[in-house]
């Protein structure tokens, strides 16, 4: 019994979800001036959170059943489905959550609804077809996070539009950085089963080269939201601004840079599963500077 538990919480990436958990409880709670801690555990704002995270889950265990070939390639000890989990099992799991997770947005508002079913959708075409295609599949997939903060308006429409719009564009942009960083991790894989990823198509030396140019673009856009949106950010305190900007900079954009020259000298699998792993922090260090917001 342990074991398929376990196994369950590693289909479904349990330390994804919890740390897509942890994004959403932050941004509606920091983004929100308005908001006491009580608000987070109001009935309401748990159903929100449980039918994202039913979602997410779902995706991970499609993406799973899709892909069994190219994992057992890439990553043959981290595989758990038709091994630890069977095939059927898997579809029942993924069919089960989409449910309920439409299910519960429908509690809230048809609209919290309709955009879930959309994601679900989405999700399943990404495991299908997507993945597979050039570029789409990256886009995709950043979207999807930067969603997990623009449902938030859909919820609550007190939340500052700017804050919501900054925020996801982080999510989106730090995503898709670390999403092509991985199909680079893969490639041995993907090129096994005729995957038209970015490193297939043009090469790892062009897609370190695009890589550069995005992560400088993302870098910029940091900077311009460091000293130009900061304006558009009411703190409590005038001690609160300040902190924001020396937080952002050193935690932010100076790791942000530093991957630039991490990307120009990755050359293995294991570079750029390091480059991976630290664009992932980076993601944590900036969905953290929020607190700040609340000084």
């Amino acid at each position: 019994m342990i074991r398929a538990v376990i196994a369950v919480l590693r289909l479904i990436r349990v330390n994804n979800l919890l740390m897509m958990m942890a994004t959403q409880i932050m941004a509606y709670y920091f983004l929100a001036d308005y908001l006491i801690t009580e608000d987070l555990f109001r009935l309401r704002f748990l159903i929100l959170l449980l039918a994202t995270l039913l979602t997410a889950a779902s995706g991970y265990i499609i993406n799973d059943y899709i892909d069994i070939k190219i994992d057992f390639t890439n990553k043959p000890d981290k595989v758990v489905v038709g091994t630890e989990i069977s095939r059927r099992m898997s579809m029942l799991l993924h069919l089960i959550f989409n449910v309920l997770a439409i299910y519960l947005g429908l509690m809230l508002h048809w609209k919290i609804a309709l955009t879930i079913g959309a994601c679900s959708l989405l999700l399943w075409f990404y495991s299908v077809v997507f993945k597979r295609m050039f570029l789409l599949g990256n886009l995709l997939i950043a979207a999807l996070s930067a969603y997990v903060i623009i449902i938030l308006k859909f919820f609550d429409k007190g939340i500052p539009a700017y804050l919501i719009l900054a925020y996801a564009s982080f999510a989106f942009g730090i995503t898709l950085i670390r999403e092509i960083i991985k199909d680079a991790e893969d490639l041995r894989g993907d090129t096994k089963f005729n995957c038209r990823t970015l490193p297939i198509v043009l090469g790892i030396r062009k897609t370190k080269q695009i890589l550069i140019y995005l992560t400088v673009a993302f870098a910029a856009a940091i900077f311009a939201h460091i000293f130009i949106g900061n304006s558009l950010i009411t703190f409590r305190h005038e001690y609160g601004g300040i902190s924001y900007i020396f937080y952002m900079l050193l935690f932010v954009l100076a790791p942000l840079l530093f991957t630039i020259y991490q990307i120009r000298i990755a050359d293995t699998k294991s570079d750029f599963s390091r480059l991976s792993l630290f664009c992932k922090l980076i993601m944590l260090s900036g969905i953290l500077s929020m607190a700040i917001l609340k000084l």
